[in-house]
């Protein structure tokens, strides 16, 4: 009973939330940021145009693409940005974040 009533518990706030987070004309987007990429995995398609910005702690658009089925790199190369933190926005709802570390230096 205890096992169910969690399951339920958490399926009813996934629900929540992806209704909350959810613009129809975007899909939802699985994203797998690194200090030197970020992937885009959408969740349906095909996808139309999907635009993604990426802005740094001044709100400044440091980097954007748009995204659509025909392309076959569904990445963003982010190996220039110097260190910081930064929002991703894919579509007009979806945030991500990243924390861009400096580089080290190997002796």
């Amino acid at each position: 009973m205890t096992i169910a009533l969690i399951l339920g518990i958490q399926s009813f706030n996934d629900a929540q939330s992806a209704s909350a987070s959810s613009d129809p004309r975007y899909p939802y987007v699985e994203v797998i940021v690194t200090q030197e990429k970020i992937w885009l995995i959408p969740d349906e398609m095909p996808v139309g145009n999907l635009p993604v910005q990426i802005f740094n702690a001044d709100g400044e658009t440091v980097l954007q693409k748009i995204f659509c089925s025909e392309l076959k790199d569904w990445s963003m190369d982010v190996t220039d940005l110097p260190a910081g933190k930064y929002k991703i926005r894919i579509g007009s709802i979806q945030t991500e974040y990243l924390e861009k570390q400096g580089r080290k230096r190997v002796l």
